[in-house]
């Protein structure tokens, strides 16, 4: 495929069209996240003022730089688009990110702007993300051209393809202070009128730092050619989507949105099902996804472990995994024998385990440490889910045998939830999840996370997977 993305995800030098004095403008913010992120490349303010912005030098127009530009921003307003992209057109930059609105979403003028910007881009061999978008987030090259402000972005292996701004702005400020994984390449593709699903689906398939793909999609304008890509690319490394639009309110929405059309969802889910694609119907889920897979391991199969402080806590988990379509894995008799051994004598041994037969004799935390070991170790479990009761008594250090036993124990995955105290429980959460063991509250969120990662597991080809 074309080397396009390089400029967009890997450029040497940035223009900001539109770039601003002023703090709070979009202008002025773009510059602000780019250095608070630490990008080494050159940055060229352009403003028909002329006046250093943030230390840099800012110019009337691209075509006072007198050196190549791999990558424009425009943050200036739709009917001034046009002039400044036929400037970048003359000078040959190759990768366009045009933020602002007010094109095909709002009017038939809008929509006949969009036209002309991208004939003007067709001609000179240039290739546009948005318009109608925040654009672009690549934690590899130390950069983001989002307005929002954003602040460090913090790095890890999930990237996501988003037909809004939004991912690129208000949700990667939530994972950056709610969450505890970080994310590789953030694409948000706004009215698509150049750039689309399939072509970035394509280079994230062969993007060494992304592990999985997660997309948020309204309308695909080329859903063959999307599909066909996904079924390579789901051979390798999981691809989620949350398909907007599935309702009828929510395609008339996503029309006045980014002017997309909505598919009919049957068909598509059945042909998700086919190109290996895994579907989510909650926007949580591209979080909590992202998190169990960025921590864990893909779950080997669906057969689940579980320990619970509470008989009650035991039944709800049985109940949840049952109704995800997992199963609930049956103990070896060695490991029954095991467990017995640690048990109070009144209890029948079973999955959930009860642990309220035995922390009173071996305490809290040598309690869990010794039933997660025999489940780990029990050829019959696939999962452990440990449902865990946070206590001030209990420092966040006491867990320190989870990540322990995972590095031990590494094809399975472990999902942990809590109850109990809340401030203790948000210390232990910070604690395991900065050891890559994901934390997921309520617990029935884990189940709604592992069939999806169970099904991600089916679809990828065994020669893909470690070990």
């Amino acid at each position: 495929m074309s080397d396009v993305f390089r400029y967009f995800f890997e450029p040497r030098s940035v223009a900001v069209i539109g770039a601003s004095k002023t703090p709070g403008k979009a202008g002025h913010e773009i510059l602000v996240n780019m250095l608070a992120n630490g990008y080494q490349g050159k940055i060229f303010p352009i403003n028909p003022g002329g006046e250093e912005i943030l230390g840099y030098p800012s110019y009337r127009s691209v075509k006072e730089i007198p050196e190549p530009i791999d990558l424009a921003v425009f943050i200036v307003p739709a009917e001034k688009t046009l002039e400044p992209l036929k400037e970048c057109a003359e000078k040959k930059v190759p990768a366009v990110v045009i933020a602002s609105g007010g094109y095909a979403e709002v009017d038939q003028q809008g929509a006949n702007l969009q036209e002309e910007i991208l004939k003007v881009a067709r001609s000179a061999g240039m290739r546009i993300i948005g318009p109608n978008t925040s654009g672009l987030t690549s934690t590899p090259a130390n950069l983001t051209t989002t307005f929002f402000p954003l602040g460090k972005v913090r790095r890890g292996p999930i990237s996501y393809i988003a037909q809004t701004g939004n991912f690129a702005t208000h949700t990667m400020q939530w994972i950056n202070t709610a969450e505890n994984f970080g994310v590789a390449r953030v694409a948000g593709l706004g009215n698509k009128i150049d750039i689309e699903d399939s072509e970035v689906l394509e280079y994230l398939g062969e993007d060494p730092e992304t592990k999985a793909v997660l997309m948020y999609v309204e309308g695909f304008r080329e859903p063959r050619r999307f599909l066909e890509v996904a079924k390579k690319v789901t051979r390798k490394k999981p691809v989620i989507i949350l398909k907007g639009g599935r309702t009828k309110a929510g395609a008339e929405r996503a029309f006045s949105h980014t002017a997309s059309l909505a598919g009919n969802d049957s068909l598509l889910d059945g042909a998700f099902r086919q190109a290996g694609i895994a579907r989510v119907r909650r926007y949580a889920d591209l979080i909590n996804v992202a998190k169990g897979i960025a921590f864990q391991s893909l779950p080997p199969g669906r057969r689940v472990s579980s320990l619970a402080p509470s008989g009650a806590l035991g039944v709800v988990v049985a109940d949840a995994c049952e109704s995800a379509g997992l199963k609930i894995a049956r103990h070896s008799e060695s490991s029954l024998k095991k467990l017995r051994e640690i048990s109070a004598s009144w209890v029948t041994i079973s999955n959930p385990v009860d642990m309220s037969a035995i922390t009173p004799i071996l305490g809290p935390v040598e309690g869990y440490r010794k039933v997660m070991e025999i489940l780990l170790e029990d050829e019959g479990a696939d999962v452990i889910v440990p449902i865990l009761l946070a206590s001030p008594r209990t420092p966040a250090e006491a867990y320190r045998f989870l990540p322990e036993l995972s590095a031990k124990y590494p094809p399975k995955p472990i999902y942990v939830s809590f109850t109990g105290d809340r401030p203790a429980y948000a210390q232990a959460r910070t604690y395991l999840e900065e050891r890559s063991i994901p934390v997921f509250s309520p617990l029935e969120d884990i189940f709604e996370v592992l069939p999806i990662l169970c099904r991600c597991r089916e679809f990828i080809s065994p020669s893909s997977l470690p070990g």
